[in-house]
């Protein structure tokens, strides 16, 4: 007897055959045992063959896998894509429970392959629930220290008899191999666990397949905890949108009905100035303007509240058109500058370059303007200087503020914006007022496509540059 090794062309074929020799019959000049090496060589390729091809099914399954699992922020589209996953063989399927932060166990999803068995699964729903002494799901991974938990009896998900019947009899319907519990773990902590079901019994599970459910169930508990900490930040922003409306809604109504005493107060002391009813001392008038400067204060607070709730509800109008910058500036000063010499304060002429164009709403340019001059007084002490001028960029035009005040604190840079924040002090600075001129400037600044910035050194001043668009008519020049 002899080996006749014919080696096909086609690496995944090799032919052997053993032939009676006879007394006529010449022998190959193979010998024997060169055939067997041949052969088991042949065996050897065939083997990695088999093993890179099934390397490169479960590498496209984890790939297809994760891109299911990364289509979605929202955490119920989340969990579904959790449940559809299973090992990359026929008949596999999957059951998904999560843990909450009170370790109450809950089953999210059942998939089966099939459409009959899912369909009974599915009335399921509410019966069939993980329990604490359950040898597979999360009530085994939360008792098990181990990274995963095998059961290998297929009948074990009928050992505990609380079960309802009902769940009883799906369950021996369905042809089950080795349960699979792979823990889903976020930050050391266990949120559930997937279970990997095989479809058919006594199968193994090698340990490329429990590779594979292990960066399964990684990834699944990544995209689980992103999904939720998504939902939480848009529940958040929600609750937050929420307060914020309320918040504007109560103090536009508080301002209206602050607004109508403060208007009769006003008037009151206009009538009394006016000595419609008698003649007043000299000690009466100087109450009398404490007054009327006190009610114009607490008006111009409303006022202030008023247009903060404007902007940031976007009700304010706007009448964006070209405006003279050099003109807006100089008007400005002149509406400020009784409280510049009343400090003491030195004014540097308005200085600008050029005739430049700014195309934005002029009325609330001019406010920005005034509340940035009024700061710079308010924070100058006695004998120091401003500065107002103007420049330009191709796309732009700079107005621009400048101090010799205490400056700004560099942790301060970043708040002073913020309503209720003032340069001294973190909130209702002592200085007057309660710090919303700056936030309101700024927003009025971003609705008209412009900004509002700040440089500022501690003990040497600060400048601040409102920048808006530069006219259609500059632009081009």
């Amino acid at each position: 007897m002899w080996f006749d090794v014919d080696r096909n062309h086609d690496t995944k074929h090799l032919v052997a055959e053993l032939r009676h020799s006879t007394s006529g019959a010449v022998a190959p000049p193979a010998s024997s045992e060169m055939a067997e090496r041949l052969l088991l060589s042949a065996l050897h390729e065939q083997d990695m063959a088999r093993d890179a091809e099934l390397s490169r099914l479960r590498a496209a399954h984890l790939s297809a896998e994760s891109r299911r699992l990364s289509e979605s922020l929202d955490e119920s589209a989340t969990l579904i894509a959790m449940s559809q996953m299973a090992l990359p063989y026929p008949g596999d399927w999957c059951i998904v429970d999560t843990l909450d932060a009170g370790q109450s166990m809950r089953r999210q999803a059942i998939i089966h392959p099939d459409p009959k068995m899912q369909a009974a699964l599915d009335d399921l729903a509410g019966a069939w629930t993980p329990l604490a002494d359950d040898r597979y799901g999360v009530g085994a991974a939360l008792r098990s220290d181990d990274s995963w938990v095998l059961t290998e009896d297929t009948l074990v998900v009928l050992d505990n008899a609380v079960h309802p019947s009902a769940v009883r009899q799906v369950l021996a319907a369905l042809e089950t191999g080795p349960l699979l519990t792979m823990p889903l773990i976020v930050d050391g902590g266990l949120i559930g666990a997937v279970t990997f079901v095989a479809g058919r019994p006594k199968r193994e599970l090698s340990e490329d397949d429990i590779a594979l459910a292990e960066e399964l169930a990684s990834r699944s508990a990544l995209a689980l905890d992103r999904a939720r900490m998504y939902g939480e930040a848009v529940a958040l922003r929600s609750k937050a949108e929420s307060a914020s409306v309320a918040k504007s809604a109560f103090l536009s109504m508080m301002s209206h009905e602050l607004r109508t005493p403060l208007n009769a107060i006003g008037g009151y002391v206009e009538l009394l100035g006016m000595e419609i009813h008698g003649p007043l001392t000299a000690k009466q008038r100087v109450d009398l303007e404490r007054i009327r400067a006190n009610q114009r204060y607490l008006t111009g607070l409303i006022t202030d509240l008023l247009n903060l709730t404007k902007v940031g509800s976007g009700t304010l109008t706007y009448r964006i058109a070209d405006f003279d910058v050099r003109e807006l500036l100089a008007e400005s000063v002149a509406l400020i500058h009784p409280l510049i010499w009343q400090k003491g304060l030195h004014l540097d002429t308005v200085a600008c370059d050029g005739e430049f164009i700014g195309h934005a709403d002029r009325e609330k340019v001019i406010q920005i303007v005034v509340n940035l001059l009024s700061n710079s007084i308010k924070f100058t002490p006695a004998g120091g200087r401003i500065l107002a001028d103007c420049a330009r960029t191709d796309s732009a035009i700079l107005m621009r503020v400048t101090d010799s005040g205490i400056g700004i604190a560099p942790e301060k840079l970043d708040v002073i914006f913020d309503a209720f924040v003032q340069v001294k002090g973190d909130l209702l600075g002592h200085e007057g007022g309660v710090g919303l001129g700056l936030a309101i400037s700024r927003d009025l600044a971003r609705d008209m496509h412009g900004d509002l910035t700040v440089e500022s050194t501690l003990g040497e001043g600060a400048r601040f540059t409102l920048t808006l668009p530069i006219a259609a008519t500059e632009r081009a020049g």
